[in-house]
């Protein structure tokens, strides 16, 4: 299924607005990054579809959009939302529900549209409902899901290409958080990510996860000026982990901050969801030293922005969306290719808004 670019102005640095979700065969909702495999850009959508359980798409960075599997929802998986990743030219991801057992799974999927499922999980202490994507590493993908685990908090596994399943810690929400949504993300053969809540004071974690399960929290949020709810990964970048919280900070919209191996956190920019934006939950993406990212409110039409912040705190707003055609609610992480970024929103476009995909010069 091939469907025509969309045309659009350019209003704000070289925005394009390539493709409008319907929410039928061609998927709505279209939460996680993208990924792009030999020039073309791949992703998922919440729902649509031929089932209704959401798809995986491929499309173009001109606008070009073909349906590359569509859910079933049992038998394999349902509702997916988290980004995929590349392995051997082939796609992996995530799903929050569905599976052999209903709680969602591990999935792979060609660009050809043959799916395969990886990995189903068994909640308990098997872990459920994986929100956040994969990684991978020597022949093992690894990742968290936000339920599941022997106290029902959480946890981090990992999983091998035939579905071989092991779970490296289960949290307990207290100290050592819980309810972990984002991404892991690698550094020197160590994982780290956040916890939602949890933590010394129950605003969230950042923490570290040793290959053999040894999990360490590096710092626990205090909310107030300090920030709350991390709820995506983290981006590594000049020694020190940057991420965004999506509340907290000095007008309680949001933050982003940094933290080094070391422990010390500092707040670079707390979002006040007027012009700047609100309530960024997305991961960061580093470009030449800066870090770029989406906020799902704010501006003065509150339909969310990308914005643009440097290592010392200074933010920029790129573009301001305004719930028509060029879409609403930025929720996933941006990507870098050739020279722009290109992201996805959740709402806006056509059809009562299911979302599109556009891209920006950074």
């Amino acid at each position: 299924m091939v469907r025509s670019p969309e045309t659009a102005a350019q209003p704000d640095n070289g925005y394009r607005s390539l493709y409008k979700f319907k929410a039928g065969k061609d998927g709505g909702y279209p939460y996680g990054a993208l990924v792009e495999l030999k020039g073309k850009l791949y992703g998922t959508t919440d729902q649509g579809g031929k089932n209704g359980f959401g798809t995986v798409y491929e499309v173009s960075t001109t606008g070009q959009e073909r349906v590359v599997y569509s859910f079933v929802g049992d038998k394999d998986v349902g509702y997916p939302c988290s980004r995929l990743i590349v392995v051997n030219g082939k796609l992996y991801g995530t799903a929050q529900s569905g599976g052999l057992h209903g709680w969602g799974g591990v999935f792979e999927v060609t660009t050809s549209g043959s799916e395969r499922l990886v990995h189903s999980f068994k909640a308990n202490s098997d872990g459920a409902a994986p929100y956040g994507g994969v990684l991978y590493l020597k022949g093992k993908f690894y990742g968290t899901t936000v339920e599941g685990g022997s106290k029902g908090w959480g946890t981090v596994y990992e999983t091998s290409a035939t579905g071989q399943e092991r779970v490296l810690y289960t949290f307990k929400a207290g100290k050592d958080g819980g309810y972990p949504y984002g991404d892991l993300t690698l550094v020197n053969g160590t994982l780290y990510g956040t916890t939602k809540e949890g933590g010394s004071t129950g605003w969230g974690t950042v923490f570290s996860c040793t290959l053999a399960g040894k999990e360490t929290v590096l710092y626990s949020f205090k909310a107030g000026n300090d920030g709350a709810y991390p709820y995506d990964g983290l981006t590594y970048l000049d020694h020190k982990l940057f991420g965004t919280t999506k509340e907290g900070g000095r007008a309680g919209f949001g933050v982003v901050f940094s933290i080094d191996l070391s422990r010390q956190e500092h707040i670079l920019y707390s979002f006040k969801s007027g012009s700047d934006g609100g309530y960024p939950y997305a991961r960061l993406t580093a470009v030449n030293g800066a870090l770029y990212g989406t906020t799902v409110e704010g501006n003065s039409a509150n339909w969310g922005t990308v914005f643009r912040v440097t290592t010392t705190g200074k933010e920029q707003v790129l573009y301001s969306f305004k719930a028509g055609h060029d879409g609403a609610y930025p929720f996933g992480q941006l990507i870098f290719l050739n020279g722009r970024l290109y992201g996805t929103t959740q709402g806006g476009g056509v059809n009562g808004g299911w979302g599109t995909v556009f891209s920006i010069l950074p």
